[in-house]
Formats: C-alpha cells, sequence, structure tokens
C-alpha cells in the first residue's frame, strides 16, 4: 500500500474530504451542543424519539466539517492546498448562506479560519521539533 504522500493529488483529496466528513459525524454532537448555544433554536422535541432539535444535528456536522476540512487539507496535503479547501468548501458553504444567513456563514468562517489557524500551529511546531 503507497504511502499518503506517494498518492495522486487527486486521490489524496478524496482521502482528505471522506476523513473530514467522518470526523465530522463523529464529533456532530458536540458541534450541535455549540450550534444550540450560539444560535438558541426553538427547541422542537416533538412526538419522535432522538435529538431535542435534529436540525441542530445537521448543522452541527456541517459545523463540524467547516472545523476539520482546512484542518486536515493544511496538515496532509502540500500542493494546490487551497484549491482543494475551496472545492471541498464551495457546497457546504452555499447551504449554509443559502439555509442558515449571515450569521450561520459568520461561524462557519470563523471555525475555518479556527482549524486553518490550529493546522499552521501544528505545522510551525512540527518544523520547529525538528
Amino acid at each position: 500500500m503507497k504511502k499518503f504522500k506517494e498518492l495522486s493529488l487527486i486521490n489524496q483529496a478524496g482521502r482528505v474530504y471522506i476523513l473530514s466528513i467522518i470526523i465530522s459525524l463523529i464529533t456532530s454532537p458536540i458541534f450541535g451542543k455549540l450550534y444550540i448555544v450560539i444560535f438558541k433554536p426553538i427547541l422542537t422535541g416533538g412526538l419522535f424519539p432522538g435529538p431535542d432539535d435534529p436540525y441542530a444535528l445537521f448543522d452541527g456536522s456541517l459545523l463540524a466539517y467547516f472545523f476539520f476540512l482546512p484542518l486536515f487539507i493544511f496538515l496532509l496535503i502540500k500542493n494546490k492546498q487551497w484549491l482543494i479547501w475551496l472545492i471541498g468548501i464551495a457546497l457546504p458553504m452555499l447551504i449554509t448562506l443559502i439555509g442558515g444567513g449571515l450569521r450561520e456563514t459568520f461561524w462557519a468562517l470563523i471555525l475555518t479560519a479556527i482549524g486553518w489557524l490550529l493546522a499552521q500551529g501544528i505545522l510551525l511546531i512540527k518544523k520547529k521539533s525538528r
């Protein structure tokens, strides 16, 4: 099996997208609670068992994706990082802009910036430790 750095750029990007989606789905309850704290939606509950607000779970996975995508792209991929990031973030950002409005888009950009800064910090520490 080839090492990750030896794979083609498209293969690397696909694996990073899948990794970001899986991690965002795993951490969506945490980001869903963050969504509830930040946006304070009306919690409906209803007759069906499950989370208090299923939209918070969906929006939580989107917020997690906005955080983890730049983190993994800038940590794992060395070439054309910005292009891969723009392709991967375009559709979720469009969904957030249309479905949520400017407030949700603002928080998506903040989480993206935090993920990017965290990746840059990890790379800086890794570079200094060599």
